[in-house]
Formats: C-alpha cells, sequence, structure tokens
C-alpha cells in the first residue's frame, strides 16, 4: 500500500502546497503575496510607516490627532488585520490555527524586512490575537523618558 500524501489533509485538492502555488497562482497572485510577506516601509516624520498604510493627509492628521507621539502613530497605522484577507466567518477551529500560522510567517518576514531597511533601529511587535482574527503589527523601540 502506499503511503498517503500530506495533500489531503493540507486541503489542496491533490497537490502538495508547491504543485498548487504553480499550477493555480498567476504571476499577479505572487507578486501581492510577495507584498504581503515583504512589504516597503516609508519613513516620515521619525515614524516608520508600512507603506501601503501612508497616505500623507491620513498621515498628517493622526500626527495632528496624536500631538506628534510616534510610537502611538506607529503603532495605529501598522497593522494587517487577517481578516482583511481571509474570510474569518467561513473558518473553523483547524483553520485559525492555519491562520494564525499565516500571521506568525507574515510577522516574521517583517521583521526581517525591517531589519534589512532599518539595521538600526530596532522595532517591537509580532501578532496579537483580536475577537476578530489575529493582527500582526510592528513599532520602532524608543527608550524609555525617566
Amino acid at each position: 500500500m502506499e503511503p498517503t500524501r500530506q495533500e489531503d489533509a493540507d486541503g489542496f485538492g491533490g497537490l502538495d502546497f508547491f504543485d498548487y502555488a504553480a499550477n493555480k497562482l498567476t504571476l499577479d497572485d505572487w507578486v501581492s503575496v510577495s507584498q504581503i510577506f515583504r512589504p516597503r516601509f516609508v519613513e516620515v516624520r521619525g515614524c516608520v510607516i508600512w507603506e501601503r498604510a501612508y497616505q500623507a493627509a491620513n498621515f498628517a492628521e493622526w500626527y495632528r490627532t496624536l500631538n506628534g507621539d510616534v510610537s502611538t502613530i506607529e503603532a495605529t497605522l501598522n497593522q494587517l488585520r487577517l481578516w482583511q484577507l481571509i474570510d474569518m466567518d467561513e473558518i473553523g477551529t483547524t483553520e485559525e490555527r492555519l491562520v494564525r500560522g499565516i500571521a506568525d510567517d507574515i510577522s516574521s518576514c517583517w521583521r526581517a524586512s525591517l531589519v534589512s531597511a532599518y539595521p538600526d533601529r530596532e522595532f517591537d511587535g509580532g501578532v496579537v490575537e483580536t475577537e476578530d482574527g489575529p493582527v500582526v503589527r510592528f513599532s520602532t523601540r524608543r527608550g524609555s523618558v525617566h
């Protein structure tokens, strides 16, 4: 008897993850996924902001509203909510664990991207569980004022 492949447990309809990606994802899909896992960042007024979250007028409004508190601005803008990508209402407990794994992978990649782009800075962040699902976030680590 031949061993069963992991494919059925992974839910790829008879394909392993590599074959699924090779046969199902378009170049546009790959570019999108790449940008999620390896995002670009912009530096504005002392803040490192996820490029997708940065819009000049929106940033200016947050800067004004939060009295220039760069840590709070970063914490507010630098969030990827997995429910924006995955319909959390359509998944079960097993899939919730998969989504958390995806969030952890994205977080690891973001950290690597941040370290690469800003080697002289330190960053806090990771995955936060919310009622709506995991959220990937980051902010610059700044020294405390005594």
